[in-house]
């Protein structure tokens, strides 16, 4: 779904995402559609599969009596397919559709199987409570895109939103009710976290520098690299004179930082080449250091500003310590929960 929206399903399930790859920030790790991840293993593990022909021949898979036809799995895969068919190369055409279709049966077991004990708990959705998410929707619909836009962008109408909000809603009262109160992490909780993952809430050094380069490349002989070396050293002559270093970079400098003045912004270690690395580091703040000669040609460095290594205080990341504790208690009961009712559960493949 496009847009900045909160949905319980969201977080808790395996909604169908297909990408070229994964991305990941420092908590938490996005498993590419093509992995099977525990809990679509998991249930893949449960399943019985129709190697006898008891099911009739239009039927894909089978949940407690509760079926997904043939036709609608394909039309679901296609229109997955549609959606990403820009991000999918052609050569994976083939590999997608298996992995869009795994994932499509894996969420149908997992919706049928959570309905069916939302039915059985007698678990409800308040109209208002439907309303406040569409209205959280609108609010937070991409720039230049309204919310008729938006649902036919997701190809669903009001009334189906509404459905699916709805459902969620019903999900996550019922993961809440797993959780019996304790949803909420303890200070105790969030300290154990914040002191046995110091390595997450510390800042690395860094430098704010900027820097002026004459780039060498394959086909520079001794003698053209020398002139270039030469030229370096008349242009870092040029600013201890006096002359501003903004401006001799704007018209000297072979990096796109020029159009800046030079300006690098911020680097920490291991983000560039180690010569220039240890220039970088070892330089005084605001004094113009040697020559440096790398791999990419010659630079004249300058240090603005220099941060040491910071460890940041619990009281500035509690909220988001308590955040995201809060969503693996809730990520750990949707398991356990799932685990249950997959116990019981009598699933069929085609």
């Amino acid at each position: 779904m496009r847009g900045k929206i909160y949905f319980a399903l969201i977080a808790l399930l395996l909604i169908i995402v297909f990408t070229a790859g994964c991305k990941k920030d420092s908590d938490v790790r996005e498993t590419p559609a093509t992995e099977p991840t525990d809990q679509s293993q998991s249930i893949r593990d449960k399943i019985v599969f129709d190697t006898e022909n008891k099911l009739p021949p239009d039927i894909a898979v089978s949940v407690d009596g509760k079926v997904l036809k043939k036709a609608q799995l394909e039309k679901q895969i296609n229109d997955v397919l549609k959606t990403y068919k820009d991000q999918i190369p052609k050569d994976k055409i083939k590999e997608a559709r298996v992995s869009i279709k795994t994932q499509i049966v894996d969420n149908f077991i997992i919706r049928t199987v959570l309905d069916n004990e939302i039915e059985k708990r007698k678990i409800t959705a308040e109209d208002k409570e439907v309303q406040e998410v569409v209205d959280n929707i609108k609010a937070n619909i991409e720039p230049g895109q309204n919310f008729e836009e938006f649902l036919k962008a997701n190809k669903m109408n009001l009334e189906e939103l509404k459905k699916n909000i709805a459902s969620d809603i019903k999900i996550k009262k019922m993961i809440t009710l797993e959780l019996k109160g304790k949803e909420k992490p303890t200070r105790g909780e969030i300290r154990k976290f914040y002191n046995e993952n110091k390595e997450r809430f510390t800042i690395p050094e860094s430098v704010h520098l900027r820097h002026i380069l004459i780039a060498i490349n394959e086909k520079d002989d001794d003698k053209v690299k020398a002139e270039k070396k030469e030229k370096i050293e008349n242009i870092r002559q040029q600013i201890l004179d006096g002359a501003d270093f903004a401006d001799v970079a704007k018209k000297n400098s072979d990096c796109p930082t020029k159009e800046s003045g030079g300006d690098l912004g911020s680097i920490t270690r291991g983000q560039t080449v180690k010569p220039f690395e240890d220039a970088a580091f070892s330089q005084k703040i605001k004094v113009l250091g040697p020559v440096v000669s790398t791999e990419y040609g010659y630079h004249i460095i300058e240090v603005l500003e220099r941060n040491p290594e910071k460890i940041v205080s619990l009281d500035d990341v509690r909220e988001k310590i308590s955040e995201y504790l809060e969503q693996q208690k809730q990520s750990d009961a949707f398991a356990s929960l799932m685990n249950r009712l997959r116990s019981k559960a009598h699933i069929q493949v085609n």
